[in-house]
């Protein structure tokens, strides 16, 4: 079957085949964080795609101070180079990270000590941003501190979406997907790895199974599904279950309002996680972060200059056009609406307009006379250079007719709908993406899967499997445990709501070097990664994707990898399509390092052991 058969029989379906390319986000091993983007929500009505976890990445433990005080007192981290400062003016990278409230008497953890600690002051795993070592000084966690915590348990809920048997299939086929029970067996592996690594203070995290009553496109059965969890079950947190399909805005919303933690958003607007309370974690930068950082990339780059990196025809002064994607089959979704305001903001900040702004809704039925209409729109136009901020489908179809109409500008990646990743450059039109060039939050991916995260933490807890039983997307699932137990780590002995959300938002400033992108949160960001690298897609470079497929194109980053702090990108022609300063693909020992080294063992615990303090 052709991709374009594919996309004409399977529609939305095929959406979520490229969602899931989300493998090459938080595939790459160098660090855990990742998974999908703006452009995965449109696929599926309103948020799909994995995320990743706060919990990768790395940096040096400072002087990590002790004493009684709640998470992320007396921590102070070093940036793991290329970091400046962390994004708050006048903070340096590595500044303490923030603290809470003093813990109760009898319930104190010193922080950057205990028996557990690696030689940079962190917890030991494989991961390099697992957070601060502890000392707890207690055996008294406080009991049932919070609904669905007692005085040996943590209760999440796994929210497991409807995937359709099609979808499944084609996912199953191009290797983008796993059969249910590998998924399950590895978020069980996964969860037995955190509980025997992450300080969980006596608990043992527990997760329980929730089949989603309907398609996440339905808002009645979304928030029917959070009463129920709510109301029902009554867990501590719910979490991300399956990859394949997110929790959509409206389930996560509801979770919200009943003070239910959600490790299940992807890149909203900061002003939408502003809306919510402080409980709603994601990996990726928000969408207003996204605009941000392509605006301040252009601006300091190309605005006022002729077009350099188009194809033929395309010449002259640039001129700016805006692509976004509103919602699905003609329904608005506002979340991904404000794209629109958000560019026009940011990039209006150097007197940048576009000549042409597109909003396109997802439609499978009509898709092909709105990418026609589209691109005819851009030329008529003039538009030299293309801003998009887009879904994982529609560059397929939109790369191909720019081709079939001979309109060949230059594309911008803003790091949305996959845009950033080799996996999906390579389903694009390689005479358009050979002029794609911009931003991304990603980081420089590994070259040998066996020396992720993700596989070497799945292997460790079930050491009797062999190669290959751990799944396809192993490290995405990954990605939301490890933030999960991260966050508890983080909150100390005394969890409930408050200190969860406290401790996500003490985790200390960790990376800043191309293997490890800068994490932290704040509350209008509480999105992890807070630094982009500069990258443009090289037609003529080979190696193997984030998912290891080798073959022919390649996202490629320039400067080595060197990543870039809002307000720090450099002031000058842009260093892409060009043999120097140092280009880089894939690589297992990117500039400033990567996970913690493969022979450093993570830890040894008795095999009938439930958590790290539990006998």
């Amino acid at each position: 079957m052709t991709l374009r058969q594919a996309l004409e029989r399977y529609g939305v379906a095929l959406a979520v085949v490229l969602g899931l390319v989300v493998a090459l986000i938080v595939l790459p091993g160098n660090t855990t964080t990742g998974p999908s983007q703006l452009g995965a929500a449109a696929g599926s009505g309103r948020s799909t795609g994995a995320g990743a976890a706060a919990g990768s990445g790395g940096a040096a433990l400072g002087a990590a101070g002790s004493g009684t005080a709640g998470p992320g007192a007396g921590l102070s981290l070093n940036a793991g180079g290329g970091g400046g400062s962390t994004g708050s003016p006048g903070t340096p990278a590595g500044s303490t990270a923030g603290s809470t409230q003093a813990a109760p008497a009898g319930s104190a953890v010193t922080w950057g000590a205990g028996p557990h600690c690696r030689g940079d002051g962190r917890q030991m795993g494989v991961s390099y941003a697992m957070p601060p070592c502890v000392q707890w000084n207690s055996r008294d966690n406080g009991g049932a501190t919070g609904q669905g915590v007692t005085r040996n348990k943590i209760l999440v809920v796994r929210y497991i979406p409807q995937i359709d048997p099609g979808t499944r299939a084609i996912l199953q086929s191009a290797q983008l997907s796993d059969p249910p029970a590998t998924v399950s067996r590895a978020y069980q592996a996964l969860t037995r790895y955190g509980n025997l690594h992450y300080e969980t203070y006596g608990r043992q995290v527990v997760m329980v199974d929730f089949n989603a009553s309907g398609p996440p496109t339905s808002d009645e059965n979304s928030r029917a599904d959070a009463i129920a969890i709510a109301g029902n079950i009554k867990p501590f947190a719910v979490i991300d279950g399956d990859p394949a399909q997110g929790a959509p805005l409206t389930f996560v919303r509801e979770l919200a309002l009943r003070d239910i933690p959600c490790f299940c958003s992807t890149s909203y607007p900061s002003d939408i996680y502003g809306a919510m309370p402080p409980i709603v974690f994601s990996p990726l930068p928000t969408l207003t972060e996204y605009a941000q950082n392509s605006a301040e990339y252009v601006c300091k780059h190309l605005a006022g200059h002729n077009v350099q990196y188009a194809g033929l025809g395309v010449t002259g002064p640039r001129k700016f056009g805006l692509v976004y994607v509103t919602g699905q089959n003609e329904v608005p979704y506002p979340e991904l609406e404000e794209a629109k305001p958000l560019a026009e903001k940011y990039f209006g900040q150097c007197g940048i307009h576009f000549f042409k702004e597109i909003g396109y809704s997802y439609d499978p039925g009509r898709n092909q006379t709105d990418v026609t209409n589209l691109i005819a729109q851009l030329k008529a136009a003039g538009v030299t250079t293309v801003v998009p901020f887009w879904d994982p489908l529609y560059p397929i179809l939109i790369t191909q007719e720019a081709t079939r109409q001979a309109f060949f500008p230059e594309w911008i990646i803003t790091g949305t709908g996959l845009s950033d990743t080799t996996t999906a450059g390579r389903l694009y039109d390689q005479q358009q993406w050979r002029h794609a060039f911009g931003t991304s939050p990603l980081w420089i991916t590994w070259a040998t899967v066996s020396k992720s995260a993700g596989y070497r933490e799945y292997h460790w807890a079930r050491p009797q499997d062999p190669p290959g039983s751990e799944g396809v997307l192993i490290n995405i699932y990954r990605s939301r445990i490890a933030e999960l137990f991260t966050s508890i780590h983080m909150a100390g002995p005394v969890l409930d709501v408050a200190t969860l959300s406290a401790g996500a938002l003490a985790y200390p400033h960790t990376g800043g070097s191309p293997g490890r992108p800068l994490l932290y949160r704040t509350r209008q960001y509480p999105t992890a990664i807070k630094d982009f690298s500069e990258v443009y897609y090289d037609t003529n470079a080979s190696g193997p994707d984030e998912r290891g497929d080798n073959g022919r194109g390649m996202i490629t980053r320039a400067d080595g990898g060197r990543r870039y702090q809002i307000g720090q990108w450099y002031t000058g022609p842009p260093h892409v399509f060009q043999n120097a300063p140092a280009p880089i693909t894939v690589t297992d020992d990117p500039p400033g390092g990567g996970d913690w080294p493969t022979d450093t063992n993570p830890g040894t615990y008795p095999a009938g052991q439930a958590c790290l303090d539990c006998s």
